[in-house]
């Protein structure tokens, strides 16, 4: 049995053209704030660079947005692989004083 999910119709501006999206109830809100995002930022280059067509500016917002997404993405890599040592380094130094002094434990 095939349950689709329904889609509400979304109107939405992004740099003064409308768009009509389709999403489901749950996801409207994280929808909204992605468009919000993406209309801040081809209004940002827009203003900064002398751009003609839309679909430059999409361009360049975009590579924007992906470059923003890979460096939060690896500062969390970075920050779990941190997180990795720091446990490793807390297993070694338990390892060492139960070795040592098992009554301390």
């Amino acid at each position: 049995m095939n349950h689709a999910v329904k889609k509400d119709a979304l109107n939405v501006t992004i740099l003064g053209r409308n768009y009509t999206l389709l999403c489901a109830p749950d996801e409207k809100a994280s929808l909204l704030a992605s468009v919000a995002l993406v209309d801040q930022k081809m209004q940002m280059i827009n203003q900064q660079m002398d751009l003609s067509g839309h679909d430059k500016i999409a361009v360049f917002a975009a590579l924007q947005i992906a470059h923003e997404l890979l460096q939060l993405n690896l500062q969390n890599s970075t920050s779990i692989e941190a997180t990795q040592r720091i446990n490793r380094m807390n297993d070694s130094i338990d390892e060492v004083l139960n070795e040592s002094h098992p009554s301390l434990l």
